[in-house]
C-alpha cells in the first residue's frame, strides 16, 4: 500500500469514528433527557447540564465536516424523535394550553375570547380536561396562539384527547418534515446540526413547543419560491398564522413576486378571518398584554430597560429591531442567501422575553451558514431554565433566572459573536472576490451626453467649453433634447453638438437616447448637465481614472468640491446626503454625492442595463455599479449656480418627485431584486 493510500485510509477511518461518536453522543443525550424528565424527583440542574453539554458535543462533532449522507441524517433523526416521544415536560407547562385550545376549537368553533379561568368551578366532560385546566399558566388570559397552531392543536386532541402524546407525535412529524426539507436545502452535514441537536429534540418533543411549525412552513415556502410562488405565499401566510414573528421574513415575498405576496396576505387574512367573524377576536388582546408586560431572560433589551423607562425601552427596542431587520433584508443579494438566522436573532436580541425554544426559529436557517453563535445559543439558552421556580429557590421570583445563569448565557453568546466577527473579517480579507480589474484605455473615444430641456441661455457655452478642453482625442458631444420649446437645439448645433431628440420627458430617457445614438467605437461616456452648473474644465480629470484602468465609474462629487453660494438648495444637499448614507448602510459603499457630472466605461455601462427614465437615473447607476462590484471613484467637482430655473430643485413638485423617485429606486434595488 502506498503512503498516499494509507493516509486516505486513516482519514476515512477517523471520519467514521467521529460520526459514530457523534451519533452515540446525541442518542445518549436524548435518552438521558427522556429518563431525567420521567423522574418525579428530577432536578433541573443535571437536566440543564445534559441539555447544554449534549448540544455542545453534537455541534463540535458535526462541525468537523463529517462525511454524512442524507439517508443517515434522516435515519438517525427518526430514531431520536421516537426516543424523545417518551419524554415528559418536567419543567414546562405550555402544553396544557395547547390541549385546552384544541378542545375549545372543537366544541365551540373558536379558542379565542374566553379565558380558561371562566371555567373554574364548572363541570367539564372528563377528569382529563379538569387536570388540563388546573395546569394552564396565565389562565385569566385568553389564548394568544395563532390559527395555524390551533388547527394542529385540534387535530392532536381528536387523535389523543388530553394526552400530550398526541401533540408530541404531531410536532415530531412536523419536525421530521423540516429535517427532510433541510436535506433538500443544504448539505447533510449542515442539516444534521439541526436534526441531531438535543435542544431541538427537547424543545420540540419533550417540552412540546410548536415553534418549529413556523420554521417548517417558512422553509417550505422558500423552496417553492422559484417555481410555485403562489404556494410559497401560502406557506408564508400559514407561518405568520403560526407565529406572528414570521412577518419579519415577509419582505422576502417581494423578491418572489407579487403573486407570492398576494397569496400570503390572502392566506393570513383567510385563516384569521375564520375566527374574527365569530366576534371573539383572534388573540390580539392577550398578545398585546404579553408584549407590554412580559419580561423574562432578556439579552440586549436588559440594557435598554436599565437606561430607559420600561414603555420607552420596549418601543425603542422594537424600532431598533425593525431598522436592523430592514437593513438585513436590503443587504440580501438573493433569496438563497437571505440572512434569516440574523433576522430572527435580531428579534431575540431586542425581545423583552427570550426562551430557549425560540431557537427553533433560528437553528434551521443557521445551518446554511458557518456562523457559530446560533449553535452557541443552543448551549447557552438552556440555562434560562434555572429559575426560582425550577430551582425551588425562595430568594428568586418564580420566573427570575439566576443571575449566574443569565451572565453565563451572555458570556457564551458574546464569545461566539466575537469569534464569528473575527472569522468573517479574516475571510473577507483573504477570500473576498476582488473587484473587476480593467486594462487601461490607450485610445479613449469619449462621447459626452448632455440631456437638455429649455437650456438656450447656457447650452452653447457648455458645448464649446467641454469640447475645448485638453483631450487626447476630441470628444463627440451629443445633446439629447428632451422636448425644448426654446432655442436649445439651434444653440447646441451652432456650438458643434450632435442633436438627438427624445420627446419622452425624463432625465433618464434623454440619457438613454444619447447612449443609443453614440458612435459604436465609444469606450467612455461622460455625462453632464447643460445648465452651466458643472465645470467643463474638470472633464479630463473625471475621465482619467477610466483611461488608466483604476476605475469603472467616476462621480464628480459636489460634496468634495467647492459650491457657489446658492448653487445647491438645502433639499438637494439633504437628499444627496440621505441617499448616499442609505447606499452605505445597505450595500456598504461610501459615496458622497449623486452628481450628474460623471464618467463611465462603455463596457461597464452595458453591464448595468440602465432603465430608469427620469430622476432615478443617477442613483440607479451608482447602486447597480455597487451591486456588480465595480470600482467606483469620486473626484471633487466644483458646482456653480445654474443658468435659468431648475426643473427639480426650482419647484416644490420637482423636489418631491425627485426625492420620492430616488428613495423608490433604492428600495426597489434593495428589496425587489
Amino acid at each position: 500500500m502506498s503512503q498516499q493510500s494509507s493516509v486516505a485510509g486513516h482519514s476515512n477511518e477517523a471520519i467514521g469514528y467521529s460520526t459514530i461518536l457523534t451519533v452515540v453522543a446525541t442518542i445518549a443525550a436524548t435518552t438521558g433527557l427522556v429518563l431525567l424528565s420521567q423522574n418525579d424527583d428530577s432536578a433541573v440542574v443535571p437536566y440543564v447540564a445534559l441539555l447544554s453539554l449534549g448540544s455542545l458535543a453534537v455541534f463540535i462533532g458535526i462541525w468537523r465536516s463529517m462525511a454524512l449522507t442524507a439517508k443517515m441524517v434522516f435515519g438517525v433523526a427518526l430514531i431520536l424523535h421516537i426516543v424523545a416521544i417518551f419524554g415528559f415536560a418536567a419543567f414546562e407547562d405550555d402544553y396544557f394550553r395547547f390541549v385546552w385550545d384544541g378542545w375549545r376549537l372543537i366544541i365551540s368553533g373558536s379558542p379565542y375570547g374566553v379565558a380558561p379561568a371562566e371555567f373554574f368551578g364548572k363541570s367539564l366532560p372528563d377528569n382529563g380536561l379538569a387536570l388540563t385546566l388546573d395546569g394552564i399558566n396565565n389562565p385569566h388570559l385568553p389564548t394568544i396562539y395563532g390559527p395555524t397552531l390551533q388547527f394542529i392543536f385540534s387535530l392532536a386532541y381528536i387523535f389523543a384527547g388530553t394526552d400530550p402524546l398526541g401533540l408530541r407525535i404531531f410536532f415530531a412529524a412536523i419536525n421530521l418534515i423540516l429535517v427532510a426539507l433541510l436535506l433538500r436545502w443544504t448539505s447533510p452535514e449542515k442539516a444534521a446540526l439541526y436534526a441531531w441537536c438535543p435542544l431541538v429534540l427537547a424543545e420540540t418533543i419533550i417540552h412540546i413547543h410548536p415553534d418549529g411549525v413556523m420554521a417548517m412552513l417558512l422553509l417550505a415556502g422558500i423552496l417553492l419560491a422559484k417555481r410555485h410562488p403562489l404556494f410559497a405565499g401560502l406557506f408564508f401566510g400559514l407561518a405568520a398564522g403560526a407565529k406572528i414573528v414570521a412577518l419579519a421574513l415577509w419582505p422576502l415575498l417581494l423578491r418572489m413576486g407579487w403573486r407570492a405576496l398576494i397569496s400570503a396576505i390572502g392566506t393570513l387574512a383567510f385563516i384569521y378571518g375564520i375566527f374574527l367573524i365569530q366576534g371573539q377576536g383572534a388573540g390580539f388582546d392577550s398578545t398585546g398584554i404579553f408584549a407590554a408586560d412580559w419580561y423574562y431572560n432578556p439579552m440586549g433589551f436588559a440594557l435598554l430597560n436599565v437606561l430607559l423607562p420600561s414603555s420607552i425601552a420596549r418601543l425603542s427596542a422594537a424600532l431598533i429591531g425593525i431598522v436592523i431587520i430592514l437593513v438585513l433584508h436590503a443587504r440580501t443579494r438573493s433569496l438563497e442567501v437571505a440572512p434569516i438566522a440574523m433576522i430572527f436573532g435580531t428579534i431575540l436580541l431586542f425581545a423583552p422575553a427570550v426562551n430557549a425554544w425560540y431557537l427553533l426559529w433560528i437553528l434551521p436557517f443557521a445551518t446554511k451558514s458557518r456562523m457559530v453563535w446560533p449553535f452557541a445559543a443552543a448551549v447557552a439558552l438552556p440555562l434560562s431554565y434555572l429559575t426560582g421556580l425550577n430551582l425551588e429557590n425562595p430568594a428568586l421570583r418564580d420566573f427570575e433566572v439566576h443571575w449566574m445563569a443569565w451572565l453565563a448565557q451572555i458570556i457564551i453568546l458574546l464569545t461566539a459573536i466575537f469569534w464569528d466577527c473575527w472569522r468573517f473579517q479574516r475571510e473577507k480579507k483573504v477570500g473576498n472576490p476582488a473587484e473587476i480589474s480593467r486594462t487601461p484605455i490607450k485610445q479613449p473615444q469619449i462621447t459626452v451626453i448632455i440631456p437638455a430641456l429649455n437650456e438656450e441661455n447656457s447650452i452653447g457655452e457648455v458645448v464649446r467649453d467641454i469640447g475645448s478642453q485638453n483631450w487626447s482625442n476630441p470628444p463627440r458631444i451629443i445633446v439629447a433634447d428632451n422636448g425644448s420649446a426654446d432655442g436649445t437645439v439651434e444653440h447646441a448645433l451652432a456650438a458643434g453638438a450632435i442633436i438627438i431628440r427624445e420627446p419622452k420627458r425624463g432625465y433618464g430617457a434623454a440619457c438613454l437616447a444619447g447612449i443609443a445614438a453614440a458612435p459604436p467605437d465609444t469606450n467612455i461616456f461622460l455625462f453632464m448637465d447643460g445648465d452651466g452648473a458643472d465645470v467643463p474644465e474638470e472633464g479630463p480629470a473625471l475621465v482619467e481614472p477610466l483611461t488608466d484602468g483604476s476605475a469603472d465609474l467616476v462621480i464628480g462629487s459636489r460634496a468634495l468640491g467647492q459650491k457657489q453660494t446658492g448653487a445647491m438648495t438645502f433639499p438637494q444637499q439633504f437628499g444627496n446626503w440621505l441617499a448616499t448614507k442609505l447606499v452605505w448602510l445597505i450595500w456598504g459603499k461610501k459615496m458622497t454625492d449623486l452628481g450628474p457630472f460623471r464618467a463611465i466605461r462603455a463596457d461597464a455601462l452595458d453591464r448595468l442595463n440602465m432603465a430608469d427614465l427620469d430622476f432615478g437615473w443617477t442613483i440607479e447607476m451608482q447602486v447597480k455599479a455597487v451591486q456588480q462590484n465595480m470600482r467606483i471613484a469620486e473626484r471633487p467637482a466644483d458646482y456653480r449656480r445654474r443658468i435659468g430655473t431648475s426643473k427639480i430643485s426650482g419647484t416644490v413638485r420637482g423636489v418631491l418627485l425627485a426625492g420620492n423617485k430616488i428613495l423608490y429606486v433604492i428600495g426597489r434595488e434593495a428589496f425587489f431584486r
